[in-house]
């Protein structure tokens, strides 16, 4: 198997590093072992440059583990290299060395990478001369020091020469022993083996025979042509060629198919008959080859730790099993000791009694033995019997047997002096019971010790299974550089984390049919709607951006409730009046603004599952299989089986009560849009020729410029849609019982009222007569405005408690009413809203995709406006167990927004820092009893950087079960 590169492989990939990396500036550098490394350059598009010393250097598209902390040589190489241009990539000669410069002139600094031998990393200054080395040695043979302040030896590199007939000749004497042909010619000209190779053959030679000095003469003229060819392609074919190749070869066994064994940047004749894949670059090849011989190694050691994690619950269970069958062997052995003592009763009663006489008759031990020793050459039964005393432990051993068996052996039996025969007997039947007793626990809880043990064996071998040091980096998606959120209906919210990104976003990707939200509070960012497709927005939509931008405000922090206004594209400018300028991030609203209902401070945190190709239009045709409105990412009201086709029985059996209950919720939704004045999309562009208002928005405020609102440039708020007005839109007859049900509600309504309710929730435009002048509406406008306010705070301008007549009172009541229908998901996420035909219609469903009214390839999803995206239909909320996933994305958004996500917890002003709540969450979603084992992959796979960005502050965690209480 191929493990190094040989010269012509660095001649390709240095002409790739040319046209890649070049000129791009250094990020960072970060150490993966003690001699592999990576190099970060960043521009738009971030690369990764491996490099391994003796062995590769290329680019890199996977995650390989970092070290927690640089080396001294990684130390060093950031200090001097970091935020310099790469500058320059070019070969030493035709040796494995490679100079990698970056900087200019006297700020110049070498990397010179060592792909010989053992290797080696050198980083020179701009003289050449060495500052950091990764591995200081001596050539005895040159003798020459790589070291610290000596020069890089440059003068011992191999050049590439010319292959003539005298250099050929020169070298015959170098020829030694059963050598091969191409590995004495590459030892001359450093070609490269393969490259050799395949020119001998197109020559009719034999590059692996032995060869000797006769045998060289003779085919001299072919030799020569042959390296002539290998000479010109070593120097012509790098700046050619656009693919790159790995050769494969067939494994022993039929189950593993083919394993990669090299890597080439050509296919050679030597090759022809094998497996060979293609790749668009050899990069990609050389990246793809070391990935799976690293994955190989991993799994190689994974095995490893599975079957060191399976012997250690074999010992477990064997010796739970030693265990038992000691305790029945005690329990043998005692039960037939006490058999035979019952047996030998009077011998054994005999023995104890003469024992205890002679030891009351003072006698010595050696006197006692002596008597015993007496009475066995007087063939004495029980003097036979006794085999050895001690007496100073009080006892004596027997030696019994069972005397109604001739052929039974004698067993020794320990005999306790000072207990009698019945006494000893029912000393070993209490050791049976106990040895039975302890036996029958042993067994209890060996279960349990075992039921524990392969829990955790398997828990460890998951663990082994899941936990995988290389992955395969994911390409970034466009928005993730920006905040962002997809909507209920899928369309893509984008906003600013500072002004630098603002002015990037209006400048940049701001376009006509889009929507511009911004929250009415100092330090808002600007949030983005894109619509592609030019269809009016839903206000389901409109209300999650409006949220969206109040949470990334310092309301957050302040925990201040208050609205948000949209304005159309057009609406939005960066020329500043006369006298004025506008900061970075600050821009102009000209004409109206249309303001949202004021929004709480609730923002929900789940994960976005990126599934394969397959699994989309797996999931389209379940999707066309199931009724209209009920998707698979979506509120769906059957189950789903393990086929994912969705049970609808029970859906179709009530389908005539489902679409009676619609005409009610309908018209409940039709009440609270027009309550909360939400009619967005029926309301026209507005004309800057009427009263004009213009003021700041951004993160950055121009402190001299500060303009004072008063009556004559207060927002222009909508007017109520009347009566009249609704009855020249044509609604459908279903519509008049809920607008007589509206007008019976509001009948008894004052004007004043009505006008400061429509001031406090910051609708668009009051209703207000005609007779009454533009100056005195301002006014009444203005009043309306201030007493609803105070209403709601109880408290005068200057801080004084007011008292409130009745009408305040029925206003205040009114918005605490209000909240909490703004606080009630059910009454804005799970029903199903459908407007006046002139609006656009919200559906039911919240599958994560593009709405239906809008082509996928007409949603503005990446930079390149022309470039045609599916992406959204390729991340799901609720991924299927036969859905195949790739990566997570991190996902904070409204919560409202989220109904439909399988993993997913509240997010609210608190005190519990960003990162501490990102791993309480992912506890959360890791013990969760439905977690497939590929999510689980997910979850472990995610970098805190990337779930932390989106959250805007400290926060509150909410979530059922969040610290695993009441696990069981």
């Amino acid at each position: 198997m191929k493990v190094k590169f040989n010269s012509f492989d660095v001649a390709c990939i240095v002409n790739e590093l040319q046209q890649k990396v070049q000129n791009l500036r250094v990020i960072n550098v970060y150490d993966i072992s003690n001699k592999s490394y990576i190099i970060k350059f960043g521009q738009e598009v971030k690369s990764m440059l491996f490099i391994e010393s003796g062995s590769r250097i290329h680019l890199t598209a996977f995650e390989w583990p970092k070290q927690m902390m640089p080396s001294a040589f990684s130390a060093k190489c950031r200090k001097v290299m970091k935020n310099k241009r790469l500058t320059n990539v070019s070969q030493i000669g035709c040796d494995r060395i490679i100079d990698l410069t970056f900087g200019s002139e006297e700020f110049a600094s070498h990397l010179i990478v060592e792909l010989y031998d053992k290797g080696n990393i050198c980083l020179c200054n701009n003289q050449y001369i060495i500052t950091a080395i990764l591995r200081t040695r001596q050539d005895e043979k040159e003798d020459i020091r790589y070291a610290i302040g000596h020069f890089y030896p440059f003068d011992v590199c191999q050049t590439l020469e010319s292959p003539t007939i005298e250099a050929i000749q020169c070298n015959l004497g170098d020829i030694k022993p059963n050598t091969q042909l191409k590995r004495w010619l590459n030892f001359i000209f450093p070609l490269s083996i393969p490259l050799i190779e395949h020119c001998l053959r197109k020559n009719g030679l034999d590059p692996n025979r032995k060869i000797d000095k006769i045998s060289i003469l003779e085919d001299l003229q072919a030799i020569q042509n042959s390296l002539e060819v290998a000479h010109s392609q070593f120097t012509s074919l790098p700046a050619t060629l656009r693919n790159g190749y790995v050769i494969c070869k067939n494994t022993q066994s039929s189950s593993a198919g083919s394993m990669m064994d090299e890597f080439h940047p050509v296919i050679y004749d030597q090759f022809s008959a094998k497996e060979v894949k293609e790749f668009p670059s050899y990069n990609d090849a050389i990246d793809v080859f070391f990935y799976e011989q690293e994955t190989q190694k991993i799994e190689m050691k994974s095995l490893q730790q599975e079957k060191n994690a399976m012997k250690k619950l074999d010992n477990i269970k064997t010796d739970h099993e030693n265990r038992i069958k000691v305790l029945k062997d005690v329990q043998e052995d005692s039960a037939n000791k006490a058999y035979l003592i019952e047996v030998n009763l009077d011998c054994v009663e005999e023995a104890i009694n003469t024992i205890q006489n002679l030891v009351a008759n003072r006698l010595s031990w050696e006197e006692i033995d002596e008597l015993v020793q007496e009475g066995r050459e007087n063939s004495h039964q029980a003097a036979l019997a006794i085999k050895k005393i001690n007496l100073q432990n009080n006892k004596m051993t027997m030696s019994l047997r069972d005397i109604y068996e001739s052929d039974n052996e004698y067993v020794d039996v320990e005999i306790d002096l000072a207990m009698g025969a019945y006494s000893n007997a029912k000393h070993y039947f209490d050791e049976v019971k106990h040895s039975a007793l302890k036996e029958q626990k042993t067994i209890q809880s060996s279960a349990v010790a075992l039921k524990n043990a392969e829990k955790k064996t398997h828990a460890t071998i998951k663990d082994i299974s899941i936990v995988t040091s290389i992955k395969k980096a994911r390409k970034m998606l466009w928005f993730e550089k920006f905040l962002w959120f997809i909507s209920s209906e899928g369309y893509i919210v984008i906003g600013g984390r500072d002004a630098i990104q603002n002015e990037i976003l209006v400048k940049k990707y701001l376009k006509k049919n889009d929507v511009y939200v911004h929250a009415d509070i100092h330090g808002a960012t600007s949030i983005i709607v894109k619509n592609k497709s030019g269809d009016p927005l839903p206000p389901k939509t409109m209300m999650e951006a409006g949220c969206f931008a109040l949470c990334h405000s310092s309301a957050w922090n302040s925990k201040i409730v208050t609205s948000a206004y949209w304005v159309h594209a057009e609406q939005v400018s960066k020329t500043a009046p006369t006298g004025e300028y506008l900061t970075t991030g600050s821009f102009m609203i000209r004409g109206k603004k249309n303001f949202l209902p004021p929004a709480q401070h609730i923002l929900g945190f789940s994960i976005l599952f990126k599934i394969d190709d397959e699994s989309v239009e797996s999931r389209r045709k379940i999707d066309s299989i199931l009724p209209d409105g009920n998707e698979l990412d979506g509120v769906s009201p059957g189950t789903i089986d393990e086929s994912g086709v969705e049970e609808t029985d029970a859906v179709a059996n009530e389908s005539d009560s489902i679409e009676s209950k619609n005409v009610e919720n309908e018209n409940d939704v039709d009440d609270l849009f027009e309550k909360y004045n939400l009619q967005i999309s029926a309301v026209p562009k507005p004309e800057v020729a009427q009263t004009e208002f213009t003021e700041y928005v951004g993160t950055a405020h121009n402190p001299h410029y500060k303009k004072k609102l008063d009556s004559k440039n207060l927002p222009q708020k909508q007017g109520k849609i009347t009566p009249e007005s609704k009855q020249a839109s044509s609604k459908p007859k279903r519509r008049q019982k809920g607008k007589k049900k509206k007008m019976e509600k509001y009948a008894d309504q004052s004007d004043d009222e009505r006008e400061a309710k429509m001031a406090l929730l910051g609708s668009a435009g009051t209703k207000i007569d005609k007779g009454k002048s533009g100056s005195s509406n301002s006014k009444l406008k203005y009043r309306a405005t201030s007493t609803a306010k105070n209403v709601v705070a109880g408290f005068k301008p200057d801080g004084e408690k007011i008292k409130m007549t009745e009408t305040e009172r029925v206003l205040q009541t009114m918005v605490k009413e209000l909240k909490e229908e703004v606080d009630n998901e059910s009454d804005l996420i799970e029903k199903e809203c459908v407007p006046e035909p002139s609006t656009v219609k919200l559906e039911e469903d919240t599958k994560l995709k593009a709405p239906k009214t809008v082509p996928p390839e007409e949603i503005d999803l990446s930079d390149n406006e022309d470039e045609p995206i599916d992406i959204l239909d390729s991340l799901v909320r609720n991924p299927l167990p036969t859905d195949t996933i790739l990566f997570g994305v991190p996902f904070v958004a409204p919560y409202n927004s989220m109904s439909s996500c399988k993993y997913r917890v509240k997010l609210t002003p608190g005190t519990t820092k960003k990162g501490k709540a990102c791993k309480t969450i992912l506890d959360l979603f890791t013990r969760d009893k439905n977690a497939l084992l590929q999510e689980k992959n997910v979850f472990k796979s995610l970098k805190d950087v990337d779930m932390t960005v989106n959250i805007p502050g400290k926060v509150k965690v909410s979530a059922p079960n969040l610290h695993g209480h009441g696990r069981k």
